[in-house]
C-alpha cells in the first residue's frame, strides 16, 4: 500500500513540475487579443479567387498605452492549409483593420478546399468561397 501511494505521489509531483516548466514566467501576457476576419472573396473568370482578410484587435477600454503586438508566423499565427501561400501580418495594431491582406487561391485549391482558415492565438476566421461581400467590403466591386 505504501509503495503504491509513494509512486502515485512521485508521479503527481513530477507531472506538476513538468507543467510548471512549460510556463514561461518571464513572458508577459498582452492585454489585447486579435480577432481575425475573413471579409469576402473575389472570384475570377479563370476559376481562381482572391480572399480578403482583416482583423480587429480588441483591448481593454481603460488601457492608456497599448504596446505593439507581434505574433510571428508559426503555431500562434498561421493559415490552414499551410500549403497556401499567405502574406499574414505579424504586427497588430488596436482597432478594426479592413482588407489588411489578400490570399490568392488557385482553382485547384478552391475545389480541394476542406477546412481553410486563418488562426491567431487559437481564434480563427474560416474561408467561405460563396461570400462575396460583408459589412466592411464588397469584393464583387474590387478591380481584378
Amino acid at each position: 500500500m505504501f509503495h503504491s501511494y509513494s509512486t502515485f505521489l512521485l508521479l503527481a509531483i513530477f507531472a506538476g513540475t513538468a507543467a510548471m516548466a512549460q510556463e514561461d514566467p518571464g513572458e508577459e501576457k498582452h492585454p489585447c487579443f486579435v480577432q481575425p476576419i475573413f471579409h469576402c472573396v473575389k472570384l475570377h473568370a479563370d476559376g481562381s479567387a482572391t480572399g480578403h482578410f482583416g482583423y480587429d484587435m480588441q483591448c481593454p477600454e481603460d488601457l492608456e498605452d497599448i504596446p505593439d503586438l507581434n505574433i510571428p508566423i508559426g503555431e500562434d499565427n498561421y493559415f490552414n492549409p499551410a500549403t497556401v501561400d499567405s502574406g499574414l501580418p505579424i504586427l497588430y495594431l488596436p482597432g478594426r483593420h479592413v482588407d489588411e491582406f489578400e490570399i490568392d487561391f488557385s482553382e485547384k485549391e478552391i475545389k480541394e478546399a476542406k477546412d481553410m482558415y486563418w488562426a491567431v492565438k487559437k481564434i480563427s476566421a474560416s474561408v467561405d468561397f460563396s461570400k462575396t461581400k460583408d459589412e466592411d467590403l464588397n469584393c464583387e466591386t474590387l478591380p481584378d
